[in-house]
Order: structure tokens, then sequence, then C-alpha cells
């Protein structure tokens, strides 16, 4: 499915489904589960990868093509997220951008005063957990300054790329755009954003 696919019109946003299934499974349930929530089997993405993966093609297509008011159903979060800090920090970044996130056997709904509050606390983790890395970052090189060692691998992004690529991000850049400029990849900006808290 390519982006001219979405039916997006003022009145109706698009409705796009995101099934994921491992190479040996079959994703015809979930498909299933999602047409039975109204979505058109043709606005359905399939995704072939293991869960473990932090490269799934089809969702890195979908996620930057949906726009504020466009709903994305799931049958469970971990089909869409690969983790718990991934849904932290992707799901709060939909949410930001006004994209409904329908999660079907789970009933979670962005939309609802429970969805809201649920994603509101993953905000509010995704700001806990961007302080611990940092805190645990500085006593490393702490530590290791004390030790006499300076050397090490290099951090992916150094402290002041970090900055800009949160001050971006703040502004309304879109992690590809971001991963972009610095010419890395998108799980990469992921870890030092901090998304924004969701209204």
């Amino acid at each position: 499915m390519t982006e001219s696919s979405l039916r997006r019109t003022p009145s109706a946003p698009a409705v796009v489904g995101y099934a994921r299934a491992a190479a040996n499974q079959s994703p015809v349930p979930q498909i299933g589960a999602l047409i039975r929530t109204g979505v058109a089997e043709e606005s359905i993405y399939i995704e072939r990868a293991n869960g473990h993966k932090t490269a799934w093609p089809e969702r890195d297509l979908l996620l930057p093509q949906l726009r504020s008011g466009d709903t994305i159903t799931i049958t469970r979060l971990d089909r869409l997220f690969y983790s718990v800090q991934n849904l932290i920090v992707v799901g709060t970044d939909l949410r930001n951008r006004g994209i409904r996130i329908h999660v079907v056997e789970q009933r979670i709904d962005s939309n609802t005063l429970e969805g809201r509050d649920f994603f509101g606390m993953m905000s509010v983790f995704a700001s806990l957990h961007h302080e611990f890395v940092r805190a645990a970052t500085n006593d490393g090189l702490a530590a290791a300054r004390a030790r006499g060692k300076t050397r090490g691998r290099r951090p992916l992004l150094t402290p002041e790329q970090a900055e800009e690529a949160q001050q971006l991000y703040d502004s309304g850049a879109s992690i590809p755009k971001i991963a972009q400029t610095f010419k890395t990849g998108r799980s990469i900006i992921y870890r030092y954003i901090t998304p924004k808290p969701a209204n």
C-alpha cells in the first residue's frame, strides 16, 4: 500500500490497520479482527518480522504517512511496538501528532479518557527513562574518569547533537527528518528524544 491509497479527506481521515506476524505465523487472524472493527482490507499493512527486530519496513512506511485525525488500529500493543520504551516514545509521538491509536484486544483507545490517561502515563515514564539514562551515563563517565579511563565506544550522538535533536523534535520536526539530519537511523533518534506530554 502506498500513501496515495490512504483514504483521507477533510471529512473522513484515514483509518488504517497494521498486522505483524513472524515468518512462520499467519497474519490472517489479525487481519480478520481488524476488518471486524471497520478497517478496510486494502487499508491494512502486513509486516513479516519477529518481535525482537527493530527494523520493521512496513511500520516505518506507515507511521510517517499518518496525519492528525487519522486512526491506526492494531490487535495488541506488541504488534506495533517492539519494547516498552518503544511504546512510550513512539506511542507518545503518535498521540502528540493527533493520531488515534486503537488496540482491539486490550481495549485501549487513545480517544477515550482512559486511553488518554494511559498514554499520559507513558509520557511521564518516557521523561523518567530519559533522566535515568542520563544519570547512568554520567555516573559511568565519572567512574571511568576516576579509574583514568577516558576512551571507549563513542556515543551515537554527541551531547550537543542530542540536545539539538530534542530541540528539533520540540519545534515540530518529525523523527524521520531528524534522523536524516544526523545521518542515522530512526531507532537511534528515539533513544535520545523525550516526547512532549500528550494533551
